[in-house]
């Protein structure tokens, strides 16, 4: 790390302009910086990988800096998921549809696949992060609470639609969420995986064609 990168990014010091930021700006700024350059090192080498020491050489701050907002490795991959989950929802709102029912739920599951060929570092790191349960107990109850929360929204999406008379009155929600959610993750993996051989605007056609055939009433 230089002495100007020390100087100009440490999360004490003020810059020397006219249009100084509080101290809560430039930590929000400071851990933004930190869990970008988080994302990127999980998306490209994996957790294992992850330091908390070169993440905040990565995101120009001190060494120390990662540990003294975080607290450990563990906080600050919980801090990343929420983070990936906070612009994936903001991506979301901010293109949302003016459709309802069966259409919407089109449309998000249309949307989780768009959103990962524009944020590909995103999806990949979640991805990974998603995997991380199954090897690591310290990430199990937060993968399984994600997945719970995705598959409850999924379910009461459908649940909607079912009201509006535009999903079968027999459909079972959750059960029907749970198979498109396992859907979406594994299309995104094998398309992380090989890209060129798989066609995500393809793979979205045939997911959303799915969805509404099995559950159109």
């Amino acid at each position: 790390m230089t002495q100007r990168g020390a100087a100009t990014r440490d999360d004490t010091l003020e810059a020397p302009d006219s249009h100084r930021q509080t101290q809560a700006e430039r930590r929000e700024t400071a851990e933004r910086a930190i869990l970008e350059a988080a994302e990127k090192i999980v998306a490209e080498r994996g957790l294992d990988d992850l330091s908390m020491n070169e993440v905040g050489e990565a995101a120009g701050y001190s060494r120390a800096l990662p540990s003294h907002y975080f607290g450990s490795k563990g906080a600050l991959i919980q801090a990343l998921t929420d983070h990936i989950l906070a612009g994936y929802a903001e991506r979301m709102r901010s293109g949302s549809t003016p459709h309802q029912g069966l259409d919407l739920l089109c449309d998000v599951v249309g949307f989780c696949i768009d959103d990962a060929i524009h944020n590909p570092i995103a999806v990949r790191a979640y991805q990974i992060i998603l995997i991380g349960g199954l090897t690591r107990p310290e990430l199990k109850p937060m993968v399984d609470g994600m997945t719970r929360q995705s598959i409850d929204d999924i379910a009461g999406l459908i649940m909607q639609a079912r009201e509006l008379g535009e999903v079968r009155a027999d459909v079972r929600p959750r059960a029907e969420a749970s198979i498109i959610i396992s859907s979406i993750r594994g299309v995104l993996f094998q398309w992380l995986i090989n890209p060129d051989h798989v066609s995500l605007s393809h793979m979205r056609e045939c997911l959303v064609a799915n969805v509404r055939t099995t559950l159109k009433a």
